[in-house]
């Protein structure tokens, strides 16, 4: 059937509507290959836009995308669970412009929650999430070996956590502030807390470690 507008639609009918499967595409090239019910996507199905660079595969309910599929674009993709057209649920998602992948929990099409990060440099991240960023605690950990145990926010460490570092062998408790050191451990023997600013001995040392007065 051929509409007024140019739309096609090719497939089983029932009471005057597009029922069972079926085929439609739009006056622009946009296409869906699969279930209906009462004139509305539901079920099984493909859909396809901007000549098929764009694609979702997976489930329908009363025309939006809600349970289990893949959405490809532009190189990414998203595979996981949906909800009313959002990503939403457990889900993975590949960043084409970095080579990341994301496993993990998603909230209205926003990384939060648990997940796990992993760079093509080979180092990962899994713990907390908010808004598509490191946030909370979590277990950073990168290809030289160091592992970083502790607390975040905003993608940087900020707050207690611990430093492994692989070449020694030794893991000390620091505090981290806005992904710079702000205490640590003097030495193997005592807890005791020093500040870098004061525990530089000359603005040379201050400027390498990133801080100034």
């Amino acid at each position: 059937m051929t509409h007024a507008n140019g739309d096609i639609y090719q497939g089983e009918w029932k009471d005057g509507k597009a029922n069972g499967e079926g085929v439609f595409v739009d006056s622009e090239g946009s296409m869906y290959k699969g279930g209906w019910l009462d004139d509305e996507y539901h079920g099984q199905g493909t859909e396809c836009w901007n000549k098929n660079s764009i694609q979702y595969t997976g489930d329908f309910k009363h025309g939006k995308k809600t349970g289990k599929g893949k959405f490809e674009f532009n190189g990414n993709y998203y595979d996981g669970e949906f909800l009313d057209g959002q990503f939403h649920g457990q889900g993975k998602y590949y960043f084409a412009d970095t080579g990341s992948l994301y496993e993990g929990q998603f909230e209205h099409n926003k990384i939060i929650g648990k997940g796990k990060m992993v760079d093509d440099d080979g180092s990962t991240y899994e713990g907390d999430f908010k808004n598509g960023k490191m946030d909370g605690n979590g277990v950073k950990t990168w290809p030289s070996g160091n592992v970083y145990t502790g607390a975040f926010r905003n993608n940087l460490q900020h707050g207690p956590g611990k430093l492994y570092k692989a070449k020694t062998g030794e893991t000390k408790a620091e505090e981290w502030r806005e992904g710079k050191r702000w205490t640590w451990t003097k030495n193997d023997q005592t807890e005791e807390k020093v500040n870098p600013i004061l525990h530089y001995k000359s603005n040379k040392q201050i400027k390498e470690s990133g801080w100034a007065r």
